[in-house]
């Protein structure tokens, strides 16, 4: 029984010491978000925390709006690049801040009008964002997913 709970422990250990180590493919994580509900004109500000094994990671992201509404309607824009200033080379680990402007964050090209209110309110946009990038060995990031984004419409 001792040497099951010392192997399983042992396990443990060697699991959680390398939760940290860079890899050849970029990771990205979730540091913060400015706010969860962008108001009219307002903006977005994400940050995020690279690793990554080369020290190599690229000077763009690629980004993905998805609108989660359950009314669907035309949309602008789903997906774009955003540049960031370039990273010396031989960062392994950093910080990005990504700032989207309230035009940029805008998925429906036209919000349908919230049934019943009273003057009419267009239906605020529910997004997920996606974000990923590649280092210049084309090694491709995991996607960071941001669940869940709301931005007031007028």
């Amino acid at each position: 029984m001792r040497l099951i709970f010392a192997i399983i422990l042992m396990s443990l250990i060697v699991i959680a010491c390398s939760k940290g180590k860079l890899t050849t493919t970029p990771k990205l994580e979730l540091k913060s978000l400015s706010t969860k509900i962008v108001p009219v004109n307002g903006g977005l500000t994400v940050l995020l925390n690279f690793r990554d094994k080369e020290g190599d990671i690229s000077d763009t992201f690629y980004v993905r709006k998805i609108r989660l509404n359950r009314r669907v309607v035309a949309t602008v824009r789903d997906s774009f690049f955003y540049k960031i200033p370039e990273v010396p080379a031989k960062t392994y680990r950093g910080e990005f801040q990504i700032d989207l402007d309230y035009q940029t964050i805008l998925s429906a090209i036209s919000p349908p009008v919230i049934p019943g209110s009273n003057p009419p309110q267009r239906e605020p946009d529910t997004l997920m964002l996606k974000f990923a990038t590649k280092d210049k060995g084309n090694h491709i990031s995991d996607t960071l997913v941001v669940p869940q984004i709301i931005v007031i419409r007028q």
